[in-house]
């Protein structure tokens, strides 16, 4: 996944290893606590996502296609959360993603590795406490994250093909992970602007096209027709709840 990286790749080559360093950093300087809220939400998402995608492929017996899941969202998405978690009191959780790459390639699908994975899961769900209950409870706030995912996983797919055949299992498998992590968050929040139904509808239809683990060739959508299907997400964000 390299939609992130630049956010991430300054601190990550002054530290040499994000995981390998003490967490003191200041607050961020932004005072705008509901843009530093939703991103901090979509790269809890894209983290969840990226867990979800290693165990699966892992459990497929793809050791190899599972690893870059582990460790990547560290390299990528982690170095702008650091200080917030601090800010916030919350516990960090890098080393514990870097550690369960390393696991994850000596023991395969082992107890050892199933015990680490769940408790560095358990400590990525903890870190949704960071951001106010309410707005999780929040149809606009679920919405805004829902497109900007999509969004996400839409550049991931698009990155993932050349001349419309898979040429990358792993951004395929990213995109993958957010729409089904999407798909998740929609069936658990419980709102009542209709503009939820028309985004899982959306969803289903995004997931529709990544449904197989292991994708056929050429896949089931264009990058065109992925987009706009994400484009779409975005446009309800900006439409007005019709109650």
């Amino acid at each position: 996944m390299k939609l992130l990286l630049p956010l991430a790749l300054a601190l990550c080559l002054a530290v040499g290893a994000c995981g390998q360093r003490e967490h003191n950093m200041a607050p961020p300087a932004s005072a705008n606590a509901a843009s530093e809220d939703a991103d901090f939400a979509m790269r809890l998402v894209l983290i969840e996502g990226h867990l979800q995608a290693g165990r699966e492929l892992i459990e497929a017996g793809q050791t190899q296609n599972s690893l870059p899941h582990f460790g990547h969202p560290v390299r990528e998405l982690y170095s702008d959360m650091i200080p917030i978690i601090v800010h916030r009191n919350g516990q960090q959780f890098d080393r514990d993603l870097i550690a369960l790459e390393g696991l994850a390639a000596r023991e395969n699908n082992s107890e050892t590795f199933r015990t680490a994975f769940d408790a560095a899961l358990a400590k990525v769900h903890a870190a949704r406490d960071l951001i106010p209950a309410e707005k999780w409870a929040s149809d606009e706030f679920v919405l805004a994250l829902v497109a900007d995912t999509a969004n996400v996983a839409s550049q991931e797919y698009r990155n993932a093909l050349v001349g419309g055949r898979i040429d990358s299992l792993i951004e395929y498998h990213d995109a993958r992970a957010f729409i089904f992590r999407l798909s998740d968050i929609l069936a658990a929040h419980q709102g009542t602007d209709p503009r939820l139904a028309q985004a899982s509808a959306l969803v289903a239809e995004l997931r529709a096209f990544v449904e197989p683990l292991n994708p056929p060739n050429p896949p089931r959508a264009s990058d065109v027709q992925f987009e706009e299907k994400a484009a779409a997400l975005r446009a309800l964000v900006g439409a007005t709840s019709a109650q």
